[in-house]
Parts: structure tokens; sequence; C-alpha cells
């Protein structure tokens, strides 16, 4: 018991030399900082939205570049059965533009634009790849105008039988979101 007694002695005893410190006044000390909330500080802006096939169409509606009879496909439209699939775009859209085939398949790329955003800008590379590599490989397919935004995802696709003045309206609009 007496053991127990001087080890509490002991330790109230450093407790209380320690707890003095030095004899001199402290200077006073800066105000700390209230703590501010998350609301309170500066918060970065909220990143975009990704663009999904249907903001496209609409932003190049809304910018008057021709568009007529715009369409987003869901899997039973889908032309080239890539919406959702592995290795396919997220989102797609179509639009007659004058100078495209008026009697071309519906939804397709011969009618005017087509729209294909995909998970990332390397899916969307090789899709653009692939196009332009089989349309240089057999001439008889015709040509294709390739836009790009978000961050290279968005495809936006413009048949070669388009004039050039109206396809350039539609890459200023791209590259302008």
């Amino acid at each position: 018991m007496r053991t127990r007694i001087s080890i509490l002695a002991v330790a109230a005893a450093l407790l209380g030399v320690t707890a003095c410190g030095d004899s001199k006044p402290s200077a006073p000390s800066a105000p700390v900082p209230a703590e501010t909330s998350l609301s309170q500080a500066q918060t970065p802006p909220a990143p975009a939205v990704p663009f999904d096939a249907k903001t496209m169409l609409e932003k190049l509606t809304d910018a008057d570049v021709g568009l007529a009879k715009g369409t987003v496909q869901d899997e039973d439209t889908d032309p080239n059965n890539l919406l959702g699939r592995p290795n396919g775009y997220t989102s797609r859209a179509s639009a007659d533009l004058p100078g495209g085939a008026k009697d071309g398949d519906k939804y397709s790329i011969e009618r005017g634009l087509v729209i294909e955003v995909f998970a990332t800008k390397d899916d969307a590379d090789r899709r653009s790849t692939f196009i332009q590599d089989s349309l240089r490989s057999m001439p008889i397919l015709g040509t294709e105008y390739h836009y790009r935004a978000d961050g290279g995802r968005v495809l936006v696709r413009v048949t070669g039988k388009v004039k050039p003045s109206a396809s350039k309206k539609i890459e200023q609009v791209v590259a302008s979101l």
C-alpha cells in the first residue's frame, strides 16, 4: 500500500512541476482564427457535367447551324448496335443537315450529323481512327468531318456531303464548348 502512495506522491509532484512552467509573463497570443465551415469557405466551382448526346444536340440546335429532325437514339434505334456495349458509346444522337441525303437511312451519318459520346477520350479516339481509316481505304464510302468536345469524349461526325462552310460552323460551335 505504501508503494502505491509513494508512486502517487511522485506523480503528483511531477505534475505540479511541469504545470508551473517559467515565471515570466507570456506575450499575448495571436487570436486563433475561427473555424470555417465548408459553406463559408471558398469552394471551387463544381466540375462541369459531362456532355451526353442530347446535351450536345441541344447546343448545336441552339447555335442554329442548320440541324433538322434531331433525335437521340436508344438501344432499339442505334443503327450501329454500339450503345451501352463494351467499347461502344454511352449516348448517341443524329440529325439531318442541308447537303446530307434526305433519303438516307434513318439515324445514319448519310443524313448529315451524328453525335457519339464515349466514356473516355481513348474510346472516342479509337472510334474516330477506325472510321477515318475505313473511309480512306474505301473512298467509295465517302468522307466525314470529325470534331471533338468535352475533353475529346464527344465525337461529332458530319458527312462529307455537307458544304465545307456549313461544316466549319459546326466545328466552331463544338470548339467553343
